[in-house]
């Protein structure tokens, strides 16, 4: 497996896209997919946030993605986020999560952040396990979150 940005792999924005729009249009009254691989096409970069990431089996397919992002929660002051950690049903429980992850904490603090924020509605032990602290849980659209956070400069 290997994570690289979506940018240098741009014939996967359309399955990223559906991905993302799949399993959180929902929690976004009005999204469209349109909408969605355009807010995915902003993220195609290699030098800032937003930056998509695609993570990519021994054949070259998709099977995850991941995303650095400035904001995740309307009205929420924190950035930046990790965001949009989905793994393809497949290649689940592989440790795909837990390197997809990793490489965007290790890109925000390449671009010098200390902290790095998520919320989760379904697995927050997964990050619990990866070192992430709650530092809430909440409604969020209806649906009961958690707020997570991890303390880059500690390694």
């Amino acid at each position: 497996m290997q994570i690289q940005p979506l940018a240098d792999r741009p014939e996967w924005l359309a399955t990223v896209a559906r991905w993302e729009f799949d399993a959180w249009g929902h929690l976004s009254p009005g999204a469209t997919l349109s909408g969605r691989i355009e807010d995915v096409r902003a993220a195609m970069r290699v030098d800032g946030v937003p930056m998509a990431f695609v993570a990519l089996d021994d054949a070259g397919a998709a099977i995850g993605t991941a995303s650095l992002i400035n904001d995740d929660l309307p009205g929420d002051p924190r950035n930046p986020w990790l965001a949009n950690v989905y793994v393809a049903p497949p290649a689940r429980r592989a440790g795909v999560a837990a390197r997809l992850v990793t490489v965007v904490e290790r890109q925000a603090a390449r671009f010098g952040y200390r902290r790095l924020y998520l919320f989760t509605a379904s697995v927050p032990q997964l990050y619990a396990r990866l070192g992430w602290q709650t530092l809430e849980e909440r409604d969020y659209r209806g649906e009961s979150i958690t707020v997570m956070a991890k303390d880059l400069t500690a390694g």
